[in-house]
């Protein structure tokens, strides 16, 4: 066996997999930003490109810097079937950078190549492009990125950072998050306000917005308001006694157990829909009465205690 360690004064950082391997486990993957900003995260109007915004992030690392919008080309679909897509962020050894570029799937995502020695990539946003279509149309573009960030970071009054949405630092003890314009103490039952939720956007069984789907936490009890579309091609059938999973919601929303409420979708009639909220975070979507199809919306109200 042969130990190394660096860096040293005498074992000083040689290459660029030496510097990647110390860093990938300091700089996690993910865009420098927030799900509230709109770095990197790519957005379509129904040609043949894809925007991808100005922003920078950490892949297997190593930097990335993008200070321009960059236009990605969507490949027509023939087929017959809706194709499901990903937009990502590639990083390559052998070329000696970071790109963003467009990768087409088929029925479900294309699976994300990551090579501990070779490419690795990772997601900022998915895309459906329909039968015989060029482009994608902007509410079949959904959010997929990952996001690095600061750890809990020790503060003074007079000195704190910038405060950065869902940036934490602890003063004495306390801890305060960052609101995107000023710092808010931290109290697991004080009222958040309503947040809203990002839809699940990263697998074939996603979903999109219709309207805005919000939480809020207050008196130790959550309040859901939810409004979403069916995104993949395939419905949401009865047969499926899990459901579809929408929303992963933070911990301090999560209710102590398995939630129970019903949801209405318009379709030929009102249909009924199970509303699943499960202690570890998933709310989940199933049919009760006749199968969803896809691009129908689910709206739901739901509230529970959390403590």
């Amino acid at each position: 066996m042969t130990e190394f360690s660096y860096p040293y004064g005498s074992t000083k950082i040689a290459t660029e997999d030496e510097f990647s391997r110390m860093m990938r486990w300091a700089a996690p993957d993910g865009v420098c930003g927030s799900w509230s900003g709109p770095e990197l995260r790519p957005t379509a109007n129904g040609s043949g490109t894809v925007t991808v915004p100005p922003g920078e992030a950490f892949v297997r690392g190593q930097k990335y810097l993008n200070d321009g919008d960059k236009q990605l080309t969507v490949p027509p679909n023939s087929t017959g079937a809706t194709r499901l897509d990903y937009v990502v962020l590639r990083n390559s050894p052998a070329e000696d950078r970071i790109t963003a570029e467009y990768k087409p799937g088929g029925t479900s995502l294309p699976p994300l190549v990551q090579s501990w020695n070779g490419v690795w990539e990772i997601p900022i946003g998915a895309g459906k492009v329909k039968p015989g279509a060029a482009g994608v149309q902007p509410e079949d573009m959904v959010d997929a990125r990952l996001f690095t960030g600061w750890p809990v970071a020790p503060s003074l009054p007079a000195s704190r950072p910038a405060p950065y949405r869902d940036r934490m630092i602890c003063e004495n003890g306390v801890i305060l998050i960052g609101t995107g314009t000023d710092w808010r103490v931290h109290d697991p039952f004080a009222d958040t306000g309503w947040v809203n939720l990002v839809p699940n956007g990263s697998n074939a069984d996603a979903w999109s917005p219709s309207g805005v789907s919000r939480i809020r936490c207050r008196d130790r009890r959550a309040e859901l308001r939810l409004s979403v579309r069916r995104w993949a091609s395939s419905g949401l059938g009865t047969a499926d006694d899990d459901g579809s999973c929408v929303f992963n919601l933070a911990p301090q929303y999560r209710p102590p157990v398995e939630v129970l409420g019903f949801g209405y979708a318009q379709v030929a009639r009102q249909t009924v829909i199970a509303v699943n909220v499960e202690s570890g975070g998933d709310v989940r979507l199933r049919a009760l009465v006749a199968d969803l199809p896809a691009s129908r919306t689910v709206q739901a109200f739901l509230s529970w205690f959390i403590g």
